[in-house]
């Protein structure tokens, strides 16, 4: 993915890999060694109330959407991280094995 600017991300809404909707990008998290966006958080509906992360590997923004490489079903069963605040480096290690990213 080509470098891009928070701004840009925090204020898109998120595609899966098969073009269904996922919903307003709520946060986005560096990269803990190089200090690039690595991950965003969606909420994925009503019933999903969880924030759920989201690889930037192999995405592309395209004006005001985010079109990221992995399927909705993927997203929904990742690992669940109560704290948004930061990815520790297990927690990012669990998310790259999780999602191969």
């Amino acid at each position: 993915m080509d470098p891009l600017g928070m701004e840009e991300l925090q204020t898109a809404i998120a595609w899966d890999a098969n073009g269904e909707k996922l919903g307003n990008v709520t946060q986005v998290h560096l990269d803990g060694i190089s200090g690039r966006p690595a991950w965003i958080t969606v909420g994925l509906g009503l019933l999903d109330s969880r924030e759920h992360f989201v690889p930037l590997t192999g995405a592309r923004l395209d004006g005001d959407n985010l079109y990221v490489a992995v399927s909705r079903d993927k997203i929904k069963d990742s690992p669940d991280f109560k704290s948004v605040e930061g990815l520790s480096a297990e927690q990012e290690d669990e998310l790259r094995t999780y999602y191969r990213a």
